[in-house]
């Protein structure tokens, strides 16, 4: 790409795009396209950039773009079959499960045909890598939040049967962060798993869920509940404290899936200790001891999550 395309607006960057594709010159025009998406990210402009990219090959980039909008891939068969192709190149079995899940009744059982095939195919062709990813999820508990995160979303280059298998036992291992055990329950909420699984849950304690009885975490009474107390409280004044207080929130009822109610029984006394504690507010806690307890141990596991992180951050800097 040459200095002088550096200066080209947006939309002849576009055009430049679309002359090069149309020759067929599909590197060319994704870089065009994709220079024009570092200036405004558009779905019209995504759907572009990722249909060429995926022309060019160049399948791993494709995905990091796809999952810009990849909700919007599901609105016609034409763009949900190239977001499948894409997460199948990119060996995503159990995201192209997923998508499965969520996309037309219609598309259904032809899309689930094909991610069986490549999953067939992955584990006939690339079976040494299956094996090294396969161990490296059933030993997931092995070292920090940090790399537990990191082989969990490893893991979903496994195809479904094999992340299963693993994630049922992963889910009463007591060594795992518990957002770590809650996100596999998410997971396989999603992929609607019609089965009865025995779960480690903050208390030290074994419950039982079934996945596809469950609701995303988004969606569910409870979480709803909470998040209509800290708007009412907040009001539309401070944007700021807002959006700290949701993402705060949100880690707090993750780390509680499936079973947030249990967990959260106070809800206005619990919304009204999140924004004591961010107003730097102590002394004035309504919590009940047992309430305050949960309170107290979610905050503990959401700094050693930050923690972890932020020395992973450090090591990477290093290297």
């Amino acid at each position: 790409m040459s200095d002088s395309s550096q200066q080209l607006s947006f939309d002849e960057l576009v055009k430049q795009g679309h002359l090069e594709f149309d020759h067929n010159n599909f590197h060319q025009a994704a870089d065009y396209f994709e220079m024009a998406y570092s200036q405004k990210q558009e779905l019209d402009l995504n759907r572009i950039l990722v249909g060429t990219l995926y022309e060019d090959q160049q399948y791993s980039l494709a995905n990091v773009y796809l999952e810009d909008f990849i909700d919007d891939y599901l609105n016609s068969k034409e763009l949900f079959k190239l977001a499948l192709n894409i997460l199948l190149k990119n060996q995503n079995f159990i995201y192209a499960h997923e998508m499965v899940n969520f996309a037309d009744p219609r598309w259904h059982d032809e899309a689930f045909e094909q991610v069986e095939r490549d999953e067939a195919l992955s584990r006939s062709q690339m079976a040494a890598t299956q094996k090294t990813l396969a161990q490296s999820f059933y030993h997931l508990s092995d070292g920090g939040f940090a790399k537990q995160r990191s082989r969990f979303e490893s893991s979903f280059k496994l195809p479904l049967h094999e992340w299963w298998s693993g994630a049922k036992f992963l889910l009463l291992d007591p060594y795992i962060s518990p957002l770590i055990r809650s996100s596999l329950i998410e997971t396989a909420q999603k992929l609607r798993i019609d089965e009865k699984v025995d779960f480690y849950w903050i208390d030290k304690k074994i419950y039982q869920v079934t996945p596809s009885d469950l609701k995303e975490l988004l969606l569910m009474d409870s979480y709803i509940s909470l998040k209509k107390r800290l708007d009412q409280q907040l009001g539309a004044d401070d944007p700021v404290a807002s959006e700290m207080l949701t993402a705060n929130l949100r880690m707090q009822t993750s780390l509680l899936y499936p079973k947030i109610s249990t967990g959260i029984f106070e809800t206005e006394n619990w919304i009204d200790e999140m924004i004591n504690q961010y107003n730097g507010a102590t002394g004035i806690s309504k919590m009940s001891d047992k309430q305050r307890a949960i309170f107290d141990q979610l905050d503990t596991l959401i700094n050693q999550i930050v923690k972890s992180e932020h020395d992973e951050e450090k090591r990477a800097s290093h290297n």
